[in-house]
């Protein structure tokens, strides 16, 4: 489309079809581009491909480096800031240099004990910094103050979880007694990485409860978990009045629209809202906040709109904005502060105080600096799927609207036509539809590559459901709060909570249609960049070059799908071992191992089988010593679990998966486990003679969210047989055991 917008360009001009028309052609729209201050709108994009490369470097970059580059970048940008090419590209340099120094100065101000292996039963004494309620129990996060007998180093923050309720609150001293492992690896190399975000988090180790938990005597609580506890109290009541009010799981919706606390929402209410595409509604971030701030804003402008004095003599616009900002900012604070909420409370934060400046408040511009914003408090975010789909469906948006806008504007005054027409549709029913239709449209690659799920009937169900809540719901919740004091509250939660019933009836009817929920299989992380690269040059350039974004979303889109599927896959442990059976699908080659590690394998392949299935231990044989099963391609897969089965492994089998040193002229190919100390999860792929391994840290290198390595070097993953293999015979089928890993959770879109 650019190249035929191009010659289309020079045909018209007295040089026809002649490269320098072409070039003076796209030169002007370049300059035009500039002029309109588009230049502004790639500076998150270059501070981006920073802090990317910081997280693709195999060792920790030095800080002092960092900022003495971030530094000279931009003294350098400002020095030749009269020489306008230079300056542009000095500008974009700086940008990336920045956005690199600011993911290491965020690195270095979080930085705390991660605890190196797993322990048997630790004694600990901590306060409680945070409770989160599930269906399963309960899970805790400690701020530590003893550890019993303590390890080396001794992590100051821990997350635990209960299979019951443990009945603490916020703040509350406690002595119990856990089981703690680092933070996990990656299921597979490429997939989300819970070891990460841990260490973002503040996280040192995860574990589980071990019986009770008693109330302790820890002394004085440290600031921040008294003032934790006491917003948490401020939440509690909220939440105990609204349930009171609204039973049942239409309250637990009620709460989360406030107050962000999910207890008590059922795990097939979830499931469905997932499948009706308004989950996020749950979700305390975008939706929420900009509901709230338009509401107030609304309200008070409307209000002072009525008063002639006011009205006329002061900017009762910038003062409704101001209260907007108040108002969003508690609502900040009694929803929990998650991040997903602050950093949606920067973005309206800084559309209010543009308001407040009489300055375009949605506008591209905007939305640059929230990023802006967002990538120099939280850089870490930007590998997240909740900063990837939030900034993308409102940059799908807001390009939308301000191309539209001036031209239904224009033609507002018409009493008929196309003006009209789509004058009503942006503020309508239909905008609504169109508005969910781009939003869901710009999302679907991010939630594929993390999800590995895409459900179809979001714009339906956003278009069904996601009124009732904006409309209805929400001001009523709103109201109710206010009133609260005055005691004339519990009538209005009622009213809201026949508004959810409705919501309820409607997310499931939606969730109910066949064929809503696709799997998709894993995608390459580089296809998605440049599809992103694509997105933003088609939503941010106003002249045709804006067309040489399709290109790259083309391109994004093609080369996604990740090629040739492994042959065996091994968890960051070591101790989850599935493999490709002769008739494709994956297979189970190990007694126990992660629910966790092989539900994501399954996603990664698209499969939809769910990882308690006894499929999964199909034609599988297993006994004393270890377990086995033929592999697609001939020979078969085994697993010693003694080394009295590696002589007759080594003869029989085609792969051996082990940390048994195999015995002098072993005939299998050889996958060490003594290797996964220092490569996390494995992959490992089979073309012709080829060997291809995968994995997920770099041997190499280390950052400080990886887990610790022994003293040494790191063993060979692969060693090839000393003589040919024989393919066995099929063994019989067997079944096995599979754990659950509850402390690695695939993220949540927000």
């Amino acid at each position: 489309m650019a190249v035929a917008a191009g010659l289309r360009a020079a045909a018209g001009t007295r040089h026809g079809l002649g490269l320098a028309a072409i070039g003076a052609r796209l030169s002007g729209w370049w300059a035009l581009e500039l002029e309109r201050g588009r230049g502004f709108l790639f500076l998150p994009v270059a501070m981006g491909a920073g802090i990317l490369l910081y997280f693709a470097a195999p060792d920790e970059p030095s800080l002092v480096a960092s900022l003495l580059l971030a530094a000279a970048s931009a003294l350098a940008a400002f020095v030749l800031r009269q020489r306008h090419g230079a300056a542009l590209v000095m500008t974009a340099i700086a940008a990336m240099a920045i956005g690199f120094a600011a993911a290491a100065t965020r690195t270095a101000l979080v930085a705390h004990p991660v605890l190196r292996a797993e322990t048997q039963s630790v004694s600990v004494s901590a306060w409680v910094e945070a409770v989160e309620r599930r269906e399963t129990g309960d899970r805790l996060t400690l701020r530590v103050r003893s550890l019993t007998p303590a390890p080396d180093p001794a992590p100051d923050r821990i997350r635990v979880t209960s299979r019951s309720a443990t009945g603490v609150t916020t703040g509350q001293a406690v002595l119990l007694t856990v089981r703690l492992r680092p933070p996990a690896d990656p299921a597979a190399p490429g997939q989300y990485d819970f070891g990460r975000d841990a260490w973002f988090a503040g996280y040192g180790a995860t574990g589980f409860i071990i019986g009770q938990v008693r109330a302790g005597e820890a002394g004085e609580a440290p600031f921040g978990v008294t003032l934790r506890a006491r917003l948490d109290a401020v939440r509690q009541a909220i939440s105990d009045r609204i349930r009171s009010a609204i039973p049942g799981a239409s309250g637990a919706i009620a709460d989360a629209l406030v107050t962000g606390k999910r207890d008590g929402i059922p795990e097939g209410l979830n499931e469905a809202m997932r499948a009706a595409g308004t989950y996020h509604i749950l979700s305390i971030s975008g939706f929420h906040m900009a509901l709230v701030a338009a509401l107030i804003f609304g309200i008070v402008r409307g209000g002072l709109a009525l008063v002639p004095a006011i009205a006329l003599r002061h900017r009762a616009k910038a003062w409704a904005a101001f209260v907007a900002l108040v108002v969003a900012t508690i609502y900040l604070v009694i929803s929990g502060a998650e991040v997903a909420t602050q950093r949606s409370w920067i973005m309206i934060a800084v559309v209010l105080v543009g308001v407040m400046l009489d300055r375009g408040a949605l506008t591209l511009r905007t939305l640059a600096i929230a990023a802006l914003v967002v990538l120099l408090v939280a850089p870490e975010s930007l590998l997240g799927p909740s900063f990837q789909m939030s900034f993308a469906a409102t940059l799908a948006l807001i390009a939308g609207y301000v191309s539209l806008r001036p031209f239904a504007e224009a033609h507002a005054d018409a009493p008929a036509g196309l003006g009209r027409v789509l004058l009503m549709a942006t503020n309508g029913v239909a905008g609504l539809a169109t508005s969910s239709f781009v939003a869901s449209l710009a999302t679907t690659p991010y939630a594929a590559h993390h999800f590995n799920t895409v459900h179809l009937y979001g714009v339906a169900g956003n278009l069904l459901g996601a009124p009732v809540i904006e409309f209805f719901v929400m001001p009523l919740e709103i109201l109710a709060l206010m009133l609260w004091p005055f005691g004339w509250d519990k009538p209005v939660w009622a009213l809201a909570g026949l508004g959810i019933d409705l919501f309820v009836r409607v997310v499931e009817w939606v969730a109910s249609w066949p064929g809503g929920k696709v799997i998709v299989p894993e995608t390459r992380p580089a296809a998605l960049l440049v599809l992103s690269l694509g997105l933003v040059l088609v939503a941010a350039l106003s002249t045709p070059l804006r067309w040489v974004g399709a290109p790259l979303v083309l391109l994004g889109l093609l080369a996604a799908p990740h090629g040739r599927p492994p042959l065996a896959l091994v968890d960051g442990d070591g101790a989850t071992v599935a493999a490709r059976a002769p008739d494709g699908t994956l297979r189970l080659v190990s007694r126990r191992g992660s629910r966790f590690a092989v539900q994501r394998w399954l996603l990664a392949e698209g499969d939809r089988r769910n990882a308690a299935e006894e499929s999964l231990q199909q034609g599988v044989r297993c006994d004393a010593l270890g377990c086995a099963m033929p592999l697609a391609g001939g020979g078969r897969i085994a697993v010693p679990l003694h080394p009295d089965a590696l002589a007759d492994d080594c003869r029989e089998a085609r792969l051996v998966v082990t940390r048994f040193a195999p015995p002098e002229g072993c005939g299998a190919v050889i996958l060490d486990l003594a290797a996964i100390r220092w490569t996390g999860a494995i992959r490992l792929r089979q073309t012709g003679g080829n060997w291809e391994v995968e994995v997920a840290r770099p041997a190499s290198g280390t950052r400080p969210w990886h887990r610790a390595r022994p003293a040494g070097p790191a063993p060979q993953v692969l060693r090839l047989p000393e003589t040919g293999s024989r393919p066995p015979p099929s063994p019989a089928p067997a079944t096995g055991e599979m754990t659950e890993e509850s402390d690695a959770e695939a993220p949540l879109a927000q």
